[in-house]
């Protein structure tokens, strides 16, 4: 009895040393790159087998099922001598109907003797669902700007707000969430601001792509703004430098407008003073600043890989060209244009580097700055003009000597139709005696058929 106990203690000792040595040296895993996919969308499933012992065979299945999925592949890996390795295999199934997709592993784990074994069963499991349909939401769920009080109060709803700053800041920051985490929100963060009103606008667009825009009214304070109308347009001087662009070949200088000190740029070529100046919708623009006239003019320039020209006020009339406005780059310009050629521009200004005052041909395309010598350009067209009339003389000569040929070519075939006209009339005139004698010949022969026939029936 006690040798059937120790006989039996042996062999579960055996078999929990065997199991156990099996199952913590053989990790089985799988994965999928997705567990929740819609109909139509790849997924990617992985099998992984490792073990720690020194050498194994290993041989199975990876198959998925459901939902319109029935995909296998064979797993086998052999001799897997260095202890830290792992073999993978990858499915890859596309779901075509609503559902779950079951992806299971089912193989066999057996050591070099072919003595010890281990089954290998390990599943996941994917849902499938239709496709979601696109949010149209673009609205804020909060907008706000940092350290100050909107008004009116925040409603998704209301698109224009106002925010009244101190005369002495310069920047905010702003804020906002979104409703809908599909839809993507611009605008936000910090903001330069300067002296009267700037307009910001947070944009939101939906999933969809449909817009909504927000936009925050950021005055602040001026106690003594310099306003200035100029074409029938109203415009504050702007005081603060840091809201202005230095322009290529200008410096930096202050002038005073109404006892009040200005940031200015100054170019010596030139003798141009800028200043800026802003629209009631908040944009900067430079002008040029006549400080005796205490006129303002819209500074204009076109620029070249060679030159800039600086435009200068003229009404002149240019043959072959029109005074019109034209944008270049969301900048408008006052320009002439070819009548011929829309591509061509023609200005009048001065070279920023020498400061010479010119016409120049501007090419749109090519973005080229020629001068446009208009003496030159003359002196070619009258050229031309006398060429033409030269040239108008001359063919005028060969048109009148043309005349003459054909004159004579019709008088030689007017002469010889009339002997034609002879000759066809002596041909009608013999051809009219040949059908007279026939005719006398049928008459002749037809009396003679008469008196025969008479003469039968006399006869009978």
């Amino acid at each position: 009895m006690g040798k059937i106990k120790y006989l039996f203690f042996g062999f579960g000792c055996f078999l929990l040393m065997t199991n156990g040595v099996n199952a913590s040296t053989i990790n089985t895993s799988i994965s999928a790159s997705s567990d929740n996919v819609v109909i139509g969308t790849s997924v990617k499933i992985t099998s992984t087998i490792s073990s720690n012992q020194p050498i194994f065979f290993i041989e199975g299945s990876l198959k998925c099922s459901g939902s319109g999925v029935n995909s296998s592949v064979d797993l086998k890996f052999e001799t897997m001598e260095n202890t830290t390795k792992s073999n993978s295999k990858y499915l890859t199934i596309k779901p075509t109907s609503v559902g779950k997709v079951q992806c299971t592993i089912n193989g066999k784990v057996i050591d070099a003797d072919h003595s010890n074994w281990a089954n290998v069963t390990k599943s996941i499991t994917i849902n499938v669902v239709k496709p979601r349909e696109k949010s149209t939401n673009n609205n804020l769920k909060s907008l706000s700007v940092e350290g100050f009080s909107l008004s009116p109060d925040f409603n998704k709803d209301t698109l224009e707000y106002t925010v009244n700053l101190d005369s002495n800041v310069e920047k905010i920051k702003i804020n906002a969430t979104k409703e809908d985490g599909y839809a993507s929100v611009d605008g936000l963060g910090e903001k330069e601001v300067q002296e009267g009103d700037n307009k910001f606008e947070i944009k939101v667009t939906s999933e969809t792509g449909s817009s909504k825009i927000y936009t925050i009214n950021a005055i602040v304070k001026d106690s003594n703004p310099i306003e200035k109308e100029i074409d029938h347009k109203k415009y504050t001087v702007v005081k603060r430098e840091s809201a202005l662009t230095k322009p290529e070949g200008f410096e930096n200088i202050k002038v005073t407008i109404d006892e009040t000190e200005i940031p200015a740029f100054y170019n010596e070529t030139l003798d141009i003073t800028l200043v800026g100046l802003k629209d009631e919708d908040g944009k900067i623009y430079l002008f040029k600043y006549d400080e005796k006239e205490n006129f303002y003019s819209k500074y204009e320039f076109l620029t070249s890989t060679s030159k800039t020209i600086i435009f200068e006020n003229t009404d002149e009339t240019i043959e072959g060209f029109q005074k019109t406005m034209v944008t270049i780059e969301n900048q408008e310009y006052n320009v002439y244009q070819s009548n011929s050629n829309k591509d061509y521009l023609l200005v009048y200004g001065r070279d920023l580097e020498t400061g010479n005052k010119n016409w120049y041909l501007y090419h749109i395309k090519d973005q080229t700055i020629q001068i446009y010598m208009n003496d030159l350009v003359d002196s070619m067209k009258q050229d031309f003009d006398q060429k033409i009339q030269e040239y108008k003389i001359v063919l005028l000569g060969m048109i009148g000597l043309s005349l003459i040929l054909l004159i004579i070519t019709i008088v030689e075939a007017s002469s010889k139709g009339k002997i034609k006209k002879k000759m066809l009339r002596k041909i009608d005139s013999l051809k009219e005696e040949l059908e007279d004698k026939e005719e006398l010949l049928s008459k002749k022969s037809t009396n003679s058929k008469t008196k025969n026939e008479k003469k039968e029936d006399t006869n009978n």
